[in-house]
């Protein structure tokens, strides 16, 4: 199974929370797939280097070089298209990288781990889980 990491879940491993790491250690142990949107992989790299923290920046490139990158393709945007389109009718729109990052899991079959369930939740037929519970 591919368990695919939000941007906010990235944060909390690199911050060294405890659940996040522990509950990562069991999903690699059980032999699933761990994998990150270069869409979250954007969002962690950005801050990173808008606080100049080189030393937290080096320990991302890291462990993102044990994960699955996976490219936005044109599945993912017809997928956030929908999402979108779907969410806008309804008046639940969410932000377009959280859109971006549902899709990709939606196309890719993966459980999305994030604690953004309440934006997240919004998108139809993405299974979520939150490790930091």
């Amino acid at each position: 199974m591919l368990y695919m990491l939000d941007t906010n879940i990235i944060s909390y491993f690199a911050e060294g929370e405890l659940d996040v790491i522990s509950n990562l250690e069991k999903c690699v142990f059980r032999g699933n797939e761990i994998g990150i949107s270069v869409v979250a992989y954007y969002e962690v790299e950005r801050g990173l280097k808008y606080v100049n923290s080189s030393r937290k920046l080096d320990e991302f490139y890291q462990f993102v070089s044990q994960c699955r990158i996976l490219p936005v393709t044109l599945a993912d945007m017809q997928a956030a298209s929908d999402i979108y389109a779907d969410l806008r009718r309804t008046g639940r729109i969410i932000e377009d990288s959280d859109i971006f990052i549902g899709a990709s899991a939606l196309v890719n079959n993966a459980i999305l781990v994030t604690n953004n369930e309440e934006h997240l939740g919004r998108i139809k037929g993405l299974r979520i889980e939150n490790w930091t519970e």
